[in-house]
């Protein structure tokens, strides 16, 4: 995930089954940037799953796949103008959790942080 660019992906060679695997996905690649890239008006539930099936895809061919798990997270809604955002607790909203999430830089620390809400959440 990029914060200019949206949902990126590259490859590590130039085999043409990585290009095609890509398209078929909705990714268009481009030359200037030597990345591919998913429309910018992609829903984020589309770009999750369609980040999710490319890579497994890859996967199933005996490809090896890096991802960021922060696609996960939806980008954080902004407030208007002029309206205060809401105080928010960490693991008592959605709004907390998503703000923690986007601070982290490991996958370990995703899954820590996700595990601690279910834990919570079980008792």
């Amino acid at each position: 995930m990029h914060s200019d660019l949206g949902v990126a992906a590259a490859v590590a060679d130039e085999r043409p089954f990585l290009d095609e695997v890509l398209r078929k996905h909705h990714f268009r690649y481009s030359e200037h940037l030597d990345v591919y890239l998913l429309p910018s008006d992609t829903p984020h539930n589309q770009a999750v799953q369609t980040m999710a099936s490319a890579s497994g895809e890859f996967q199933e061919s005996g490809l090896s796949v890096a991802a960021d798990p922060k696609i996960v997270i939806p980008q954080p809604i902004p407030a208007p103008d002029g309206v205060p955002a809401r105080s928010t607790q960490p693991a008592q909203s959605l709004t907390a959790l998503t703000r923690q999430l986007h601070e982290l830089r490991r996958s370990a620390d995703v899954a820590d942080v996700l595990s601690e809400v279910h834990d919570k959440r079980a008792h």
